[in-house]
């Protein structure tokens, strides 16, 4: 089959991924791969902008998977968005906890591979997504996500991040209802 660039086709065959994530990765890295399927989702959805692929859809899609996961592991495998405010800062903790966890190699060099893709428009929208007046603010989320990239090694720069972010950001706000 051709690779295409078709937003609806590309989002089928995220579907058919996230229909089979469980099959061929550890618990952990299922759960960062869920991060960054999230983010394209939500980008494939701002590029089709059809009511029908709405981030409703995106949000119900996620939901079936982690219900689906949860049911596999016999443990609740909780939806991030589902609680942005409580999200952002069990993210930044688990980040922390790789510092001082023996996670493996190779999973430390996939959890620095994903940092710009899954990690920091995660935390920018959980970051956005939160309505309470006590939340982490986003400087203060980007202060612990420079710090934790610095201590893991991350083999790209902040500005990397925050252009792509800026961009990801312009393209799906108008899905995302975001101020």
């Amino acid at each position: 089959m051709p690779v295409t660039f078709e937003p609806h086709k590309r989002l089928e065959t995220l579907e058919d991924y996230l229909n089979r994530i469980h099959t061929n990765l550890p618990l952990e890295e299922i759960r960062i791969q869920l991060l960054r399927c999230r983010i394209v989702g939500y980008s494939l959805a701002a590029e089709i902008n059809e009511p029908a692929y709405s981030r409703d859809y995106i949000d119900q899609l996620f939901r079936r998977i982690y219900q689906s996961l949860s049911e596999k592991y016999g443990q609740e495998i909780v939806d991030p968005y589902l609680d942005p405010c409580a999200s952002q800062y069990q993210i930044l903790d688990e980040l922390k906890s790789y510092l001082s966890t023996d996670m493996g190699e190779r999973f430390m060099i996939f959890v620095r591979s994903k940092f710009k893709q899954a990690f920091v428009p995660t935390l920018r929208l959980l970051t956005d997504l939160c309505r309470k007046e006590d939340k982490y603010s986003w400087e203060e989320v980007k202060a612990e996500l420079q710090e934790i990239m610095q201590e893991m090694d991350v083999d790209v720069t902040w500005v990397e991040c925050e252009e792509r972010l800026e961009r990801y950001m312009k393209k799906i706000k108008p899905i995302m209802d975001l101020e």
